[in-house]
């Protein structure tokens, strides 16, 4: 199957001077979906990563850059060994949209713990999929775009209902903060201290007070 255009909001070097880009993605793999993506956050890591402020980390950006992870949208296509989502759903993706799928850490669903896990963007094919980025071996591109392709175990189903314009900073700062509280086991009539209320803090606020119940997804 021929690659996928779309659209993208790109930025050809470190000044991050986004404009709209005909880029591609691969096409729709036999355990891929397609996500038609109606909002994508902006969490400005993505920006610092864009600009290369995070070559340390990331290693030298390859413009052009697509950033965003933060991805929401409504499922349009699905391949032929989908079966966790289906046509309409909708769905989020986040950080990352690859990994080894087979060590202990992938086995135990903490998958950005894979030695060989991929990031949304600008990550590098380091499970040797098959037509995993087009042109081959260049990087991934984020979610600043109008359609996502990626593997159905790294999407995220989104209840109905829950508005979508709010569902991609959950797949950031939601999990950053729902983890380690996870981790930590906190529960009702715990004392929850968070430093900072930026974006974190203050998703970090709205999921304790849910754990007032119980601790849940907060896209519950």
């Amino acid at each position: 199957m021929a690659p996928i255009d779309v659209l993208c909001m790109a930025c050809n070097d470190a000044t991050c001077d986004f404009k709209p880009t005909l880029l591609q993605r691969r096409s729709c793999g036999k355990h891929d979906i397609i996500i038609d993506l109606k909002f994508c956050g902006i969490c400005h890591s993505d920006l610092h990563v864009a600009a290369g402020h995070m070559a340390g980390v990331t290693g030298a950006v390859q413009y052009p850059c697509v950033p965003g992870h933060e991805l929401a949208g409504v499922c349009i296509q699905v391949g032929d060994s989908v079966t966790k989502v289906k046509v309409g759903d909708q769905v989020g993706v986040g950080c990352l949209v690859d990994a080894c799928q087979s060590c202990s850490s992938c086995k135990m669903n903490q998958e950005q713990k894979c030695k060989k896990h991929v990031g949304t963007y600008q990550g590098k094919n380091k499970c040797c999929r098959e037509n995993f980025t087009v042109p081959e071996n260049s990087r991934t591109i984020g979610g600043y775009s109008e359609k996502m392709v990626v593997d159905e175990n790294f999407a995220i189903i989104i209840p109905e209902g829950y508005k979508l314009e709010a569902a991609g900073p959950v797949m950031c700062a939601g999990i950053t903060m729902y983890d380690p509280m996870v981790q930590h086991g906190v529960k009702a009539g715990d004392r929850v201290g968070i430093v900072g209320l930026g974006g974190l803090g203050v998703m970090g606020l709205k999921v304790s007070e849910r754990a007032s119940e119980r601790l849940i997804d907060p896209l519950n």
